[in-house]
């Protein structure tokens, strides 16, 4: 079933279930704005315009579709829903007259919070006069650490709110944790020499440090790997988008120029390796990248050699991946 499964807000940050197994060659991408309502408590993304991904993934559906900003309406797994619904809130149906004039509690929507927590509550009309309470504690991000959901007779609020109170007297308070030092890279997992292949070690750092909140730059800088690099691997182990952006264009037509002479030295003032001679690590470092997604120009770059070498280097050994099909068609 497709359904939107991740959005990134306007601060760059995913949400939802990025990590989810797509079933598809590649997810489709739109935008989604959240509504901004002056009379209602805003939602952790109002007023913003989201970026969303959808595909047939092994999310968990939920049974609400949201209308994209081209019109398309595509139902939103679970987990998104829960982050998205309260800007979607419809205003509840009047309701009925009940026998005893039991009162019934309007629609409520409250949250506050400080940088590290937010704290929201819903409360709507249920059946038989009783409220449907949500409460949800989220980080600044949008990841939910705690729910408490459940029906009640609204004139219980009262008496179960000093309830809580008293409870929360009751129970000891935490101590701050005291500050943790920052976190080592352990020298097993970062890369020794460029285009090194990834080792189980060092995926498994990457899966544990972005699901920790690390950013791309501290990824490259702990793995000893560039950016691009990065997103690709976090890409083949469905942890991030398809990096679209990466793909390279399809080169447009310009007259040829007159090839212009060069020294060695001049060339390895780009190139460092040039025209040195491939050791049998290093080939099969390059056919490893290549296998792993890595695209020409950055196995040039990584390599120390223009992309004319790199791709005569990868059909002179059979590899294969998105680089082996650029150099089948490099030069035309």
């Amino acid at each position: 079933m497709t359904l939107i499964y991740a959005f990134r807000d306007e601060d760059g940050s995913w949400h939802g279930d990025p990590d989810a197994v797509v079933l598809e060659p590649e997810p489709g991408a739109g935008t989604l704005t959240i509504p901004l309502n002056p009379h209602q408590q805003s939602s952790l993304f109002a007023g913003q315009r989201l970026h969303v991904l959808y595909a047939a993934c092994d999310a968990e559906a939920s049974q609400t579709s949201y209308r994209l900003d081209n019109g398309e309406s595509v139902p939103a797994s679970w987990r998104v829903h829960e982050l998205l619904a309260p800007a979607y809130q419809p205003a509840p149906a009047a309701a009925p007259t009940q026998p005893h004039h039991r009162p019934t509690m309007p629609e409520v929507k409250l949250e506050f919070g400080d940088p590290h927590r937010r704290y929201c509550l819903t409360a709507q009309p249920a059946h038989d006069g009783r409220t449907e309470l949500t409460v949800l504690v989220c980080s600044s991000d949008g990841i939910i650490h705690g729910e408490l959901t459940g029906e009640l007779d609204p004139r219980d609020l009262n008496d179960i709110g000093r309830l809580i109170t008293t409870a929360a007297g009751a129970c000891p308070t935490p101590e701050p944790l005291a500050p943790q030092p920052p976190a080592t890279t352990p020298a097993s997992v970062k890369a020794t020499h460029p285009g090194a292949a990834w080792t189980a070690e060092a995926e498994q750092h990457l899966r544990d440090a972005h699901r920790a909140g690390t950013s791309l730059q501290q990824l490259a800088s702990d793995l000893g790997r560039s950016e691009n690099s990065i997103r690709w691997k976090l890409h083949g182990l469905k942890l991030a988008p398809y990096p679209a952006d990466l793909v390279p264009t399809q080169p447009t037509a310009t007259a040829p120029k007159q090839p212009k002479a060069y020294t060695v030295e001049e060339k390895r003032k780009a190139h460092p390796n040039a025209y040195m001679p491939w050791t049998d690590q290093e080939e099969r470092d390059l056919a490893a990248g290549c296998a792993q997604g890595v695209l020409l120009a950055e196995l040039a770059k990584e390599f120390g050699r223009n992309e004319g070498a790199i791709a005569s280097r990868l059909m002179k050994i059979g590899a294969v991946g998105p680089a082996a099909d650029e150099a089948r068609e490099f030069g035309g």
